[in-house]
């Protein structure tokens, strides 16, 4: 049937799954779940008292950013720990590449 003037044409729909995926690449949620198991694996990784001081903030150009609640931790990570931390993760990881882990002291 013609359509008169002022009618639009609906667009066909998109399947739910091609919608979620567009967002997911659009959005930074899809960059957060891409790395959520840097997150999970970050407290066994560290051990559990290392956990309590420390937390992921985020992956950024494949380094892990984590901070740390007082210098003494921040020596502890960076200094003594560093590279049997990051063994670990890449040996644990099996979507997320990391080459190197950023500590800082923040607060939380």
């Amino acid at each position: 049937m013609p359509r008169g003037k002022g009618e639009h044409h609906m667009p066909s729909p998109e399947k739910a799954s091609d919608v979620l995926k567009r967002l997911l690449k659009d959005s930074s949620l899809g960059h957060d779940l891409q790395h959520m198991e840097v997150y999970s694996i970050w407290r066994e990784v560290a051990g559990a008292e290392g956990a309590r001081h420390s937390r992921v903030v985020g992956v950024k150009a494949n380094v892990l950013q984590v901070e740390v609640d007082s210098s003494p931790w921040l020596s502890e990570f960076a200094l003594f720990r560093k590279e049997s931390l990051l063994a670990e993760l890449k040996a644990g990881l099996k979507k997320t590449r990391i080459v190197d882990i950023d500590f800082r002291i923040g607060k939380f």
